[in-house]
């Protein structure tokens, strides 16, 4: 493996992450760092607002966040885990450090966490909202579409959703290149 996971700290992230991508527990999210070349949790938790108030403004950390999809038919109800990355960037990290931080750390969390739903570019002063989340996450999707996001503290109706929820939205997205 291409990553490690530094020896005191193994069992408590490697249980963390089994809980934060348990449907039925109640963490659903938890910060890691690999600044010492391991990867490390800097803390865990529930709920969107409770995680994007741990952030460090001091460092560059990741958040993975654990949102469920939940399609409520009116004959079955399926639940789907997503897990979102967000790339959290502290203000206090020197310009000259991120690209050199970003390029050593990122593979070890991109290793450590799987498959990531979507991702999601952050630091203090950006909004890190749920309507943003779920319009990324909603249209990453492919023929499966959920009725709603379960974000532990909070819940977005998908059929409320618009491109104004996507504020990071690409102004060029749509350019004609012919």
């Amino acid at each position: 493996e291409d990553y490690t996971v530094a020896m005191e700290s193994k069992t408590s992230l490697k249980d963390a992450f089994k809980k934060v991508m348990d449907q039925k527990d109640e963490i659903n999210w938890v910060i890691v760092s690999a600044k010492t070349g391991s990867v490390q949790m800097e803390g865990h938790g529930s709920g969107l607002s409770s995680l994007v108030d741990s952030f460090s403004d001091n460092d560059m950390q990741w958040g993975l966040f654990c949102v469920l999809g939940v399609d409520d038919g009116s004959t079955i109800k399926s639940v789907r885990s997503k897990l979102v990355q967000i790339d959290w960037c502290g203000d206090g990290v020197r310009h000259n450090d991120r690209g050199r931080m970003l390029n050593a750390q990122l593979p070890k969390i991109q290793k450590f966490a799987g498959a990531i739903a979507c991702q999601i570019s952050a630091s203090p002063g950006q909004e890190i909202t749920n309507r943003k989340i779920a319009f990324k996450l909603y249209h990453a999707q492919g023929a499966h579409k959920p009725t709603f996001y379960d974000f532990g503290d909070s819940k977005v109706e998908c059929s409320s959703l618009n491109v104004a929820d996507d504020e990071a939205q690409d102004d060029d997205e749509d350019e004609d290149f012919d």
